[in-house]
């Protein structure tokens, strides 16, 4: 199956096509040996000796990306060179020819000019769609897949997704199983998303629940109702009840935020566990036959589409909680 940064996470595809379009010397951006001298000159400090520090070799999959990007290089090259200079061979020879030799006419010259300009602008086109930008974009090979993605840093579900990118290219599909891939494809996209709207949601939760711990707030409530019993003038006992009840208000609030707590980083662990299992069927379709195949996919399609509206109804379930204001 033929997949490109188009059709990928966002935010995944802009690591990707920063590691596969840095320069040709710093490929993929790590310290790998690819022309030149095996070393690099680096200053440790003003008061310390410079000192050289030797790169490595890249590995098969990492050569294979570094070549796949010079054809690209070439290819594109080749292209701009080809869309100057074709438009303004054919505008001479369409000249000579009309002609035979003698001076050409204005209309000629504004032909042949407007010859050239087309020309030039067809090309140019042509020439774009040969960038290394936009290939990528179409479609990444598995040895760029395989080189790029051990090096961008991913959490857990980032990880899995990419592995189940890499089972995705690897499939042989047809015409309706591909189909079936694409809409996977949008719908691992939409979870991939889901899981990272998650986590910011827990993060924003963690600062309130360091400021409201549920131990020192059953403290002071005990306390606050201890020294209630105590009390026997009616308006100094008003005061600590109004304060009691506070208490208890804020004691709810932050047993309610540690439950929101759990039930996001459990959702959490549950789109991992999608990925895991979108990533197990698709390698079972590896061996699979071809109608087997097609409903594997479908199976896999409507496992990660619960998954997702699943994981929207825990948002929203917990939306009530991040707009709370604990006094």
């Amino acid at each position: 199956m033929r997949i490109g940064l188009k059709d990928i996470d966002a935010e995944i595809a802009a690591k990707v096509a920063e590691r596969l379009l840095s320069p040709l010397k710093d490929f993929l951006g790590e310290n790998i040996h690819w022309k030149g001298l095996p070393w690099k000159f680096r200053w440790q400090a003003i008061s310390e000796a410079p000192t050289f520090q030797r790169k490595r070799e890249p590995n098969s999959d990492e050569r294979a990306a570094y070549e796949t990007r010079c054809r690209r290089e070439d290819s594109f090259a080749y292209r701009v060179v080809a869309a100057i200079l074709i438009p303004f061979a054919s505008a001479l020879c369409l000249i000579a020819f009309l002609t035979g030799g003698h001076e050409p006419s204005g209309a000629l010259l504004l032909t042949s000019g407007t010859t050239w300009a087309g020309g030039t602008a067809l090309g140019v086109w042509w020439a774009q769609k040969a960038r290394p930008q936009a290939r990528i974009a179409y479609a990444l090979s598995l040895s760029e897949m395989r080189s790029v993605f051990p090096h961008l840093t991913l959490n857990r579900a980032e990880r899995v997704y990419c592995d189940a990118l890499l089972m995705m290219v690897r499939t042989q599909t047809d015409s309706g199983t591909e189909r079936t891939f694409q809409e996977i494809m949008l719908q691992l996209n939409t979870l991939l998303q889901n899981y990272r709207q998650l986590d910011q949601k827990r993060q924003s939760l963690l600062p309130i629940m360091g400021l409201h711990s549920i131990v020192d707030l059953e403290r002071e409530f005990g306390e606050l109702g201890r020294k209630l019993d105590t009390i026997s003038d009616p308006i100094t006992r008003n005061a600590v009840q109004q304060s009691l009840e506070m208490c208890s208000t804020r004691l709810e609030n932050a047993r309610q935020i540690v439950q929101n707590l759990e039930r996001l980083q459990v959702q959490q662990d549950a789109i991992v566990q999608t990925l895991a299992s979108a990533l197990s069927a698709m390698a079972r379709m590896q061996t699979a036959p071809v109608l087997q195949a097609g409903e594997t996919a479908q199976e896999i399609a409507q496992t990660v589409s619960q998954m997702n509206q699943q994981t929207w109804a825990v948002e929203k379930a917990v939306e009530e909680v991040m707009t709370i204001g604990i006094e």
